[in-house]
């Protein structure tokens, strides 16, 4: 087995790459390619915003790339996303659309948690 995460990933996508996973259903877990085999997203399960291999995001889940436009290249956008590795997870205040958001907009929101998300008054 590799240690490289591209060499062991089913499918490499470009820096910058928003991905998502469903898991139980329903609730969409977002995260952000490296290009490098890896994803960096907000993980309720590590605690934190870690970068891990395409695996691990999944939890046996497919896959999918979510389409989008941005002003920024790739590698700025993993740039800023590896700005947050650590920060601490919270379902309420930083969950992985919190996450998503603040890296591609600069203002952490998220829509699935509608009225609940703790951060939609505030100005970041």
């Amino acid at each position: 087995m590799s240690n490289y995460p591209f060499e062991r990933a089913p499918r490499i996508y470009p820096a910058g790459s928003l991905l998502v996973v469903k898991a139980y259903g329903v609730i969409r877990h977002y995260g952000l390619a490296t290009g490098y085999g890896t994803v960096i997203h907000a993980s309720r399960r590590f605690g934190k915003v870690e970068e891990t291999d395409m695996a691990a995001f999944a939890q046996g889940n497919i896959i999918t790339l979510v389409p989008y436009a941005h002003t920024l290249s790739g590698a700025e956008i993993v740039a800023r996303a590896r700005l947050k590795k650590g920060q601490r997870y919270n379902v309420i205040i930083n969950n992985c659309e919190h996450f998503i958001t603040w890296v591609l907009e600069g203002k952490g929101r998220s829509p699935q948690l509608g009225p609940l998300d703790g951060r939609r008054l505030s100005r970041d």
